[in-house]
């Protein structure tokens, strides 16, 4: 391998479109593909938000000659999705690049939740994910670019969470959905080595955006407790990191020295690195032990709830 690389995921003049871009980790992406030169629709649901965003990812075009689109959709559903890619492409062209940032979580305890909450999360988190890949790849395989340079190569890119490397309580209507948006990434990179396509997931830890200022509102204080000292980042830092990833190449990207150290602890098939092969060994004993720092939080939670009276 060698010690430098050129840029993996060339951004440039390309058909990029990005899910969940009305706000968040997903606008701060499409305005930095906005910036680097990219030619960008934005989906999501709300038309309202996704128009507000539509104006800040246009003002920060490098050239007069990008184009941008707006497209209102329902992501969580295959034909919705397949309408919303049918129509970018009609106005854009042949997507070079998609990624996906759809997705959200309203913590709290699993049983509190009712059964309808814990399939919306899936809907939200997992299935929107699934159907935008599903689009992808088949948009892209119908319209091949014949011998493609690393230049020309396209990406898929789903984004999941820290979570899916190791979930925590009260956000368990959330993590499975994301540890099964890393499986269909490990599976679909595979896949798609077939067709000149990679396939690359990312992994943020708390990111303050309007989803989190949501989240703060349920979030059981077990949870907070369990987070500890997880700093977060700003949708633009999330945004900025991923990129850098994306462009060494790198498979599963993560955003922070935590995220890192939590990937290197779960790789099993996915490819690897020196560093994270050097986390995976260090991790099998720290997380031997950090595992049970966590339930031992947890049952000195129950006990401090016992002696104040209380129960979740």
């Amino acid at each position: 391998m060698p010690l430098f690389r050129s840029n993996q995921m060339p951004i440039a003049g390309r058909v990029v479109i990005v899910t969940g871009a009305s706000q968040g980790m997903g606008k701060s992406v499409a305005i930095l593909l906005a910036q680097k030169g990219a030619h960008v629709a934005i989906v999501a649901r709300n038309r309202q938000k996704l128009d507000d965003a539509l104006v800040e990812v246009k003002t920060a075009a490098r050239d007069p000659t990008q184009k941008f689109l707006a497209v209102s959709a329902d992501l969580s559903t295959g034909p919705g999705t397949a309408a919303a890619f049918e129509t970018i492409a009609a106005s854009l062209g042949v997507p070079d690049i998609v990624w996906n940032c759809a997705g959200g979580t309203t913590p709290g305890y699993f049983k509190d939740r009712t059964s309808a909450e814990l399939e919306g999360e899936i809907g939200t988190n997992y299935f929107t994910a699934l159907h935008t890949a599903h689009s992808a790849v088949r948009m892209m395989t119908a319209n091949p670019i014949a011998n493609p340079t690393q230049q020309q190569k396209r990406h898929i890119i789903l984004t999941s969470s820290v979570l899916a490397f190791y979930p925590i309580a009260g956000y368990n209507s959330y993590s499975p959905a994301k540890a099964a948006i890393r499986s269909l990434a490990d599976g679909l990179r595979q896949e798609c080595i077939l067709y000149d396509i990679d396939v690359h997931a990312c992994f943020p830890a708390t990111i303050f955006s309007p989803g989190r200022e949501e989240e703060l509102k349920t979030i059981p204080e077990l949870t907070v407790i369990l987070e500890g000292s997880d700093e977060g980042q700003t949708p633009d830092q999330v945004a900025i990191e991923c990129v850098k990833g994306l462009e060494r190449g790198d498979k599963l990207v993560t955003t922070t020295l935590m995220g890192s150290a939590m990937r290197g602890g779960s790789w099993s098939g996915s490819p690897k690195g020196v560093w994270d092969t050097i986390f995976a060994m260090v991790l099998q004993v720290v997380w031997s032990i950090v595992g049970r720092v966590l339930d031992w939080e947890v049952v000195k939670y129950k006990r401090r709830l016992v002696k104040e009276g209380r129960t979740v």
